[in-house]
């Protein structure tokens, strides 16, 4: 019986791996690991191109680079897919100088999408703390000039040991762990019960910035959220009509504390600032970088791989995200560099706007695959899309979704592939597991059929294509690289680079060659009529509490006064 059972399994795994994705296994590692160039295509990335702002002059040039790179690697019908933006922002300095009551240069990076100074610029600091258009009424008249700091300093807490980490079997078994109580992986990240808060934090921002224009305050300045010298980065709003009027400035949290408890013992900071920034609006649309290795089929079906090509601008952006550009691009290098026939056309999409909201994947797939239906009120229309009051249904689907088959997407980092998420779709595991298989050795192969956010796979897994993100090593990644100062190729890991390169590549062909696309989830639909009274509900008491802590505010307020 048990000689049976052996045979048995012997045969199921010859028929799920015949010799030929073995040998085409072995071509994949010799060139992966043996004649590797991702990380020179980094290299090309970060250190000569630098920080790629969507819409900035860096991001166009990155554009072109690595069209012209994919093209002269034969990849063919390669492109730049246009999608419109807002307004390109750049800076080339900014300082920032305490002046009183003694001299030392602070540290400062300037929000993204706000105006340069035009030259030095001098102001007493005073502490800003409004949350609410009544707050903004005890600043007026009071600001011309000024330098604001946006809140009171904080205190700074005992920092974690843990600031480079890989996966540990524990975690990666908790991991494969399903929670049932969890939204499905299409739900907005706001919420329907949600939107009240997020639109009145919204609209008290668009009030807040017509408010310091108008008392014409000289500069803004935000608190690192990190510590330890750590400047974590963000952008003011970039759509045209709607950018920051001030010079803004983000220092270190150790700096702004300082500023903070000079005013508290009744000292008044004066400093310089001095911005070079500008803004470029002769193009208003940002690009997406487009090629593919086409398919062999008549009429081919289509499997996608790729990442986000723009970056913060404090930064060269290599683990957010030229990790996941060059992994993406090096895979396809391999297939082609072994002179791969593909049955499915294998197409790389790089792309932009992903830290503002996703933007260049959402519009390829709007493109190209399925649109929703946009809001009727005008002003709805004039807000940012997650403040919809709905994702917009029923899905329009176009002629190429039925064509699709799946996407691979790398944006968690440079660590090494340890498996993959599902998002839910429980006949892609045993399909994942078979993959894994010739990289044993290399991979856990942990497969897990949780959802995870924040990374282009969404825009298609949003409309009902398979897009799937890979389980990554977290290293350093969160705890002092994302979206900082000190995002260089200094803290990527080569070899954990090449590791991905080869399993993304191995899962190209798997995918091109497979006998069926890949299987899908249930469309996504619209929540039923009683999770949106649910909902309403929720939004309901939570709007309830914010005017009852306002009230309580303005009770406290009128005692001191």
């Amino acid at each position: 019986m048990k000689k049976f059972v052996l045979s048995l399994l012997c045969l199921s795994l010859s028929t799920a791996y015949a010799s030929d994705d073995l040998d085409m296994a072995n071509k994949i590692r010799a060139e992966g690991f043996y004649n590797s160039e991702v990380m020179h295509t980094l290299e090309q990335l970060t250190d000569e191109i630098g920080p790629r702002l969507s819409g900035s002059p860096q991001m166009k040039k990155a554009n072109n680079w690595t069209l012209e790179k994919l093209k002269g690697w034969g990849l063919k019908n390669a492109y730049l897919d246009p999608f419109e933006f807002g307004r390109g922002w750049s800076h080339d300095s900014a300082s920032i100088d305490l002046l009183s009551p003694r001299e030392v240069s602070l540290h400062g990076i300037p929000v993204a999408w706000t105006p340069g100074t035009k030259g030095e610029v001098i102001g007493d600091v005073v502490i800003f703390d409004a949350a609410s258009i009544t707050d903004l009424a005890q600043y007026k008249g009071k600001l011309k000039g000024k330098i604001i700091m946006m809140g009171a300093g904080k205190n700074i807490e005992a920092p974690e040991n843990s600031v480079f980490q890989r996966y540990d079997s524990g975690e990666l078994s908790t991991l494969t762990e399903f929670d049932v109580m969890r939204a499905p992986s299409h739900s907005p990240w706001v919420t329907a019960d949600r939107r009240d808060g997020a639109m009145q934090r919204y609209n008290f921002q668009a009030t807040l910035s017509n408010f310091l224009k108008e008392e014409q305050v000289a500069g803004v300045i935000y608190r690192s959220w990190r510590q330890g010298g750590l400047i974590n980065v963000f952008g003011s709003d970039h759509r045209v009509g709607k950018t920051f009027p001030v010079p803004a400035l983000i220092i270190e949290a150790e700096h702004y504390n300082l500023l903070s408890r000079m005013i508290d013992n009744g000292k008044t900071p004066k400093l310089s600032l001095n911005i070079d920034a500008r803004f470029h609006d002769n193009d208003r649309n940002a690009y997406n970088t487009i090629a593919e290795i086409p398919g062999s089929d008549k009429n081919p079906e289509i499997v996608m791989v790729g990442g986000h090509l723009d970056s913060w601008h404090a930064s060269d952006g290599a683990v957010d995200n030229g990790a996941g550009v060059a992994v993406s691009m090096e895979a396809v290098r391999i297939l082609q560099a072994l002179n791969f026939k593909p049955k499915r056309t294998i197409r790389i999409g790089l792309w932009s706007g992903e830290e503002q909201g996703l933007f260049g994947s959402a519009a390829y797939v709007d493109e190209h695959f399925a649109t929703r239906p946009k809001p009727t009120d005008k002003n709805e229309q004039a807000l940012p899309s997650y403040l919809w009051k709905d994702q917009g249904w029923p899905i329009e689907t176009k002629a190429d979704h039925d064509k699709f088959s799946v996407y691979f997407n790398m944006d968690n980092g440079s660590g090494r592939f340890r498996g993959i998420y599902t998002e839910g779709n429980v006949a892609a595991k045993s399909i994942f597991g078979n993959w894994f298989s010739p990289y044993s050795d290399l991979s856990t192969g942990t497969i897990t059929n949780q959802s995870t956010g924040g990374t282009d796979h969404e825009s298609f897994d949003d409309v009902g294509l398979p897009g799937f993100q890979f389980i990554q090593d977290k290293l350093d990644y969160g705890s002092r690289l994302h979206h900082t100062h000190i995002d260089s190729i200094d803290h990527v890991v080569e070899a954990d680079l090449k590791q991905a390169s080869v399993i993304l590549a191995g899962f190209l062909y798997k995918a091109a060659m497979a006998d069926e696309r890949m299987p899908r989830k249930p469309m996504p639909k619209d929540i039923s009529n009683l999770q949106k009274q649910q909902m309403k509900l929720k939004a309901d008491k939570a709007r309830k509490n914010r005017d009852k802590e306002g009230n309580k505010s303005l009770e406290i307020n009128s005692v001191k006064n």
